[in-house]
């Protein structure tokens, strides 16, 4: 829509242009006219017109070629923003790219907590017991009577001091890599995925770069057409006062101001809208403004396009960090579902124990002392009907993993589409700066012929008019065409992978 807004103003410049010169020519040959060789009244675009017969300098150069040359050469000066500086603020600040080093963040710690689920489990713990009073009953051992509290004294104050160690030694074997290869899988997605928000953020924040240049561009040219509407309904207005034109001609320069107006308003706006936008994508405040800074009229080095759409395509399979992103994704899910079924096998763990208590219940008669005790040995476990909800699991994290495995070649033929689609705006961008080089060169050599003619009496101020004006638009498309060219390398450079920096 920005290239064709060059289009559209260009002709309304014509237009414009085109209408105040039939006024003059009008005014040249009606009754009354000034003799040949005097000065025309001042248009605001024409900065006094030297006619054939004053053997002064060229035939004029209009305030609309004057500034888009200025214009043009303050692209050329370097000290503002450029494109690199745009995407490495863009960096910075960027809220998606913070919430990705939170997934990082997160996805280590969860290789942490799965490391330490199969460490030994150790428990300790310290217990008091305080017995309620409590008389032993007599007890009669073949018509002998003893005392209870001869053999089991009571003892109101307990104490004990435990340690429990416990070793999942079948998780070893059934879990431990599967569920390590699982987390670090998630981590590793969650890096790649932060790397390839890093290089969507930086190519978003070059395009925003040249789409601000470009509406820039669009806002000059409808700058300048109203400046011409203006001096056309001035001068129309004067040439009817003199009643050289109709009411019609007045009304008309008028309804060409109105549109002027329009369409300097809309691109004001587009501008406002794209500097925001590289506000928003740098961090930045809403009162922060930004000059050109890179010379988008310079060439460019070469750049190595892929032979074909398949050799494109086989290089983003290769580098694009987005399908290898889903590919660790899944490859945790397989993993994750690996772990499940390892509940459908029994469970073998080593356990030891060790007390020191007062009293310690094992020794008989306990007294009110410290005993150290210890036990080991190992528990084979095993329930069975856990199988039911151990593979439901399995086959719910495997049905996850075979979507994602679909998203990956969705992912895929998409990519195979970009590449193609990048490939060939590229090749129609530069074909297009081609074009309107050319265009440029062919406008230049139909302005100096026809300021030449002009000079020689043999054209008028109109074929001088519209030859200005075809240069100033094919000045704009050679402008326009840089800007494509640049935001086509963007994206195909991204399309590619090449933006991809290389393992360290």
């Amino acid at each position: 829509m920005l290239r064709r807004s060059f289009t559209y103003a260009a002709p309304l410049v014509l237009v414009l242009t085109s209408a105040i010169a039939r006024a003059q020519t009008a005014t040249a040959t009606a009754p009354g006219a000034k003799a040949p060789g005097a000065r025309p009244s001042a248009n605001p675009l024409d900065p006094g017109a030297a006619l054939p017969d004053d053997g002064g300098p060229n035939a004029p150069v209009s305030k609309v070629t004057e500034s888009l040359e200025a214009k043009l050469a303050s692209m050329k000066t370097g000290n503002g923003l450029t494109a690199d500086e745009a995407a490495r603020r863009a960096l910075v600040n960027n809220v998606d790219i913070t919430s990705k080093q939170k997934g990082i963040a997160a996805a280590e710690a969860e290789v942490e907590s799965t490391q330490a689920q199969f460490y030994p489990k150790l428990d300790l713990s310290a217990r008091y017991t305080r017995l309620s009073k409590f008389t032993p009953p007599t007890l009669n051992f073949g018509g002998m009577m003893i005392d209870g509290a001869t053999i089991f004294p009571v003892i109101p104050n307990n104490y004990a001091l435990g340690a429990s160690l416990s070793i999942p030694l079948s998780d070893y074997v059934l879990r431990l890599s599967s569920s390590i290869a699982a987390v670090k899988h998630t981590r590793s997605a969650a890096k790649i995925d932060e790397n390839a928000t890093r290089l969507s953020v930086a190519r978003d924040a070059r395009v925003y770069y040249y789409q601000w240049i470009r509406a820039q561009g669009a806002k000059f040219v409808a700058e300048q057409a109203l400046q011409a509407a203006r001096g056309h309904a001035a001068d129309a207005k004067n040439a009817f006062d003199a009643g050289l034109v109709p009411r019609a001609d007045v009304l008309r320069t008028l309804s060409q101001e109105k549109s002027a107006e329009l369409t300097v308003a809309h691109w004001a706006n587009n501008v406002a809208i794209s500097t925001e936008q590289l506000r928003v994508a740098m961090g930045d405040k809403p009162n922060v403004d930004y000059e050109i800074g890179e010379n988008i009229l310079t060439d460019l080095t070469p750049f190595a396009v892929p032979l074909d759409p398949g050799a494109g395509y086989a290089e983003a399979l290769e580098h694009r960090l987005e399908i290898k992103q889903l590919g660790e994704s899944e490859a945790a899910l397989r993993e994750e579902a690996s772990v499940e079924r390892a509940g459908d096998y029994p469970r073998l763990e080593a356990q030891a124990n060790a007390l020191y208590a007062n009293p310690n219940n094992r020794y008989v008669p306990p007294t009110a002392a410290w005993h150290g005790t210890w036990d080991a040995g190992v528990v084979l476990s095993w329930t069975p009907t856990n199988i039911f909800n151990a593979e439901a699991q399995a086959r719910g994290v495997e049905a996850r993993a075979d979507e994602v495995a679909s998203q990956r070649n969705g992912m895929k033929n998409g990519l195979r589409l970009e590449v193609n689609q990048a490939m060939n705006a590229l090749a129609e961008a530069n074909f297009g700066l081609e074009a309107s080089r050319e265009g440029l060169a062919a406008a230049e050599e139909n302005y100096r012929v026809r300021r030449e003619l002009y000079r020689a009496g043999k054209a008028t101020i109109v074929d001088v008019t519209d030859a200005e004006t075809d240069l100033t638009r094919s000045r704009l498309e050679v402008v326009n065409s840089h800007v494509d060219v640049r935001i086509s390398r963007v994206a195909l450079s991204h399309a590619l992978g090449r933006d991809v920096p290389p393992q360290k």
